[in-house]
């Protein structure tokens, strides 16, 4: 979202209208966004309230995940605000704020980014016996809330066509793919650096699906240590669940928690894996990676939303044992590494860039405000 602002500023004048949960999140970016927004309006919905509101959720038409981030009073202050404003156009991203414009008087474009119907039906699938039924009954509302989205909004945006192709929409090609970039100036190879780790894993290790991979790793490292026993695992990211922080340091893995600069971790590693079996959209993280140089190992779960070939610009393996058979043989391979990393570089390098796919996204918008003004 920072960088769609940064670069559709240069555009458009921009009213920013964002939830939080933590004075200090406001506190963080809101000097920076001053620079790419003529306003900003912050609505806070503390966590208890989140959970509080969660129960109504049976009594609405949102999905759980939807409801979690939706306050009614937020809602009627907000669309009072933005009826004042008079906007030519409102852009939401992700369904979350969906509901807070709906039936608004204005040309109005939907970024979905990630398919959260997809993402929840595969966890569903790798879940405990228990929540699988959990995970497929919020899948099912939120595909039936991501076809009234479409409806109520006059264009929109998903961020790979993996996503786009598994939604329950039945005019799902008028959706636009617009990718994320890489910030090349920020993300680049740290290049005669010493090597502290051997692999590492990046994300929000508060997030499901990163959980679920750190766990895989942790189970893979005896073994690894067994073949490489200098063997060191890096598992950076920010609010890392008790069940990762309890792997560090057993079999040579380190768990940094909150990194101030996460160019730290690619730059100190050699192999970037990310073992994710559920979850939807595409990697930010192993963008940034291939950008500072690193070979990836991955799924087809984040490998079938990128652009290149497998096997040229990074490797894919399907189950868990073929994976750490690919990390095995990676390792031991110091050439296979060199030219995965080259070859990943030139893509991120040739095929990722904000301005081209903010560009894209402003197109999108100005021609679905220039169609209201026609009509």
């Amino acid at each position: 979202m920072f960088h769609q602002l940064k670069q559709l500023s240069r555009y458009c004048e921009i009213h920013l209208f964002a939830l939080y949960a933590r004075d200090e999140e406001t506190q963080i970016v809101g000097d920076e966004l001053k620079q790419y927004c003529k306003s900003t309006r912050f609505y806070k919905i503390p966590p208890t309230s989140r959970l509080l509101g969660l129960p109504f959720a049976l009594l609405s038409d949102l999905p759980f995940t939807v409801k979690y981030f939706y306050s009614a009073f937020v809602a009627a202050k907000m669309r009072s605000e933005i009826i004042k404003l008079n906007p030519e156009i409102i852009y939401c991203q992700l369904i979350r704020t969906a509901p807070y414009v709906t039936g608004l008087p204005f040309p109005k474009v939907i970024d979905y980014m990630d398919a959260f119907s997809l993402g929840f039906f595969r966890r569903s699938r790798l879940s405990t016996l228990w929540l699988r039924p959990v995970f497929k009954f919020e899948s099912n509302l939120l595909k039936n809330y991501e076809n009234k989205v479409y409806n109520a909004f006059d264009a929109h945006t998903i961020i790979s066509r993996q996503d786009r192709d598994s939604l329950n929409i039945l005019s799902k090609e008028n959706i636009h793919i617009v990718e994320n970039g890489v910030d090349h100036n920020y993300f680049f190879p740290a290049v005669g650096r010493k090597k502290k780790y051997d692999l590492v894993f990046c994300g929000n290790m508060g997030y499901d699906p990163n959980i679920k991979a750190a766990v895989l790793i942790g189970k893979w490292a005896s073994q690894l240590k067994a073949k490489f026993p200098g063997i060191k695992i890096l598992i950076a990211g920010a609010r890392p669940h008790p069940i990762v922080k309890g792997l560090h340091g057993k079999n040579g893995i380190v768990v940094s928690g909150w990194m101030d600069d996460i160019r730290e971790a690619y730059w100190d590693s050699s192999i970037n894996i990310a073992p994710i079996f559920s979850g939807s959209g595409l990697q930010n993280k192993i963008l940034e990676a291939m950008a500072c140089g690193l070979p990836t190992i991955t799924t087809s779960v984040v490998g079938n939303s990128l652009r290149g070939e497998t096997g040229k610009h990074f490797l894919i393996a399907e189950t868990e044992e073929e994976f750490l058979k690919t990390i095995e043989g990676l390792m031991k391979n110091q050439q296979k590494m060199e030219k995965l990393a080259r070859n990943a570089l030139e893509l991120v390098r040739n095929e990722y860039n904000w301005a081209e796919f903010s560009d894209q996204l402003f197109q999108i918008i100005n021609r679905t405000r220039k169609n209201s003004i026609t009509l």
